[in-house]
């Protein structure tokens, strides 16, 4: 895994590879992923030519770590047990902008035809305009954008409304908000928001977003997971990071299933489950995503 990004330094990558480049990471490269950092230059190379006074997609930055600027080092924790498909929290540094930055991604390897490659890259820098979502979900919706917008519960937020942002920001992308305090003057409430789906609201502290809540059908994970799935499908899709704990209100037969990210240990996921399916889940920091009955 460090051999790719001493590649893309000595290289020095920026945007999609170039054949050239592209040629020398093939071989640590998964099969998906290397057809689309493939596609991801094509489609850079077609938009300056169709538009030559224009900044083409894919042009510039980093796609292999939440910096932009890139990294200086990388240092991977020790995988866990052979498995087929491993994630690797990989800590990143870089040491030639000031201040000094340093962070963790999520790194996925698989074996494939005999060997390992990367396949993936979760991002999880928490900066502003830092790269989110993962390297072949980000180029994907790029290359191949959706007729219609993608709703996806993620640790920090859903589409483009994100835990830390406030109330006004979050205005200008998911369109006025309703905002209703649990009482006159309180600091706590929820913002129901004109381009959300039915169902999903976020919860506020003052006038900052802390949590997304999900109590209907319709939007899910990006492993597919949403109100309706089983407790089996959830386990299954998170392994050791799903902790098991009774329903504070329908326990011990419902569940709370408790998501951690090793990278992002100030966020939480949390389904909750009437003992065989989700009822409702919501996602955020701590410690409001804790938060039982309201704000309380």
């Amino acid at each position: 895994m460090t051999a790719l990004y001493d590649i893309l330094r000595d290289a020095k990558v920026t945007g999609a590879p170039t054949v050239e480049q592209l040629a020398r990471l093939t071989p640590l490269l998964g099969n998906e992923l290397h057809a689309t950092l493939d596609s991801a230059r094509v489609r850079r190379d077609a938009d300056v030519l169709a538009h030559p006074d224009e900044k083409p997609a894919f042009a510039d930055g980093d796609l292999f770590s939440s910096l932009f600027e890139g990294t200086t080092s990388a240092v991977p924790k020790a995988p866990g047990a052979d498995a087929p498909v491993h994630r690797l929290v990989v800590r990143f540094r870089n040491d030639s902008v000031s201040p000094v930055v340093e962070w963790t991604d999520t790194v996925v390897v698989a074996m494939e035809n005999g060997h390992w490659v990367v396949t993936d890259v979760r991002y999880a820098g928490n900066w502003p305009f830092a790269n989110r979502g993962s390297l072949v979900a980000s180029m994907q919706a790029v290359l191949h954008p959706p007729k219609y917008p993608s709703w996806q519960l993620e640790l920090d937020g859903i589409g483009l409304g994100r835990v830390g942002m406030t109330v006004a920001a979050a205005e200008r992308v998911l369109g006025p908000a309703k905002v209703e305090r649990l009482e006159a003057g309180a600091v706590c409430g929820y913002a129901n928001f004109a381009k959300l789906p039915a169902g999903v609201s976020f919860m506020v502290a003052g006038d900052t977003l802390v949590r997304a809540n999900v109590s209907a059908q319709g939007v899910r994970t990006a492993e597919g997971l949403g109100v309706g799935s089983s407790e089996a499908e959830v386990r299954a899709a998170y392994g050791s990071r799903v902790t098991v704990e009774p329903h504070p209100y329908v326990g011990p037969v419902g569940h709370y299933l408790v998501v951690t990210d090793p990278s992002r240990p100030a966020l939480l996921m949390i389904f909750e489950t009437d003992g065989a399916k989700v009822t409702s889940f919501r996602a955020g920091r701590l410690p409001e995503v804790r938060l039982i009955e309201g704000c309380a």
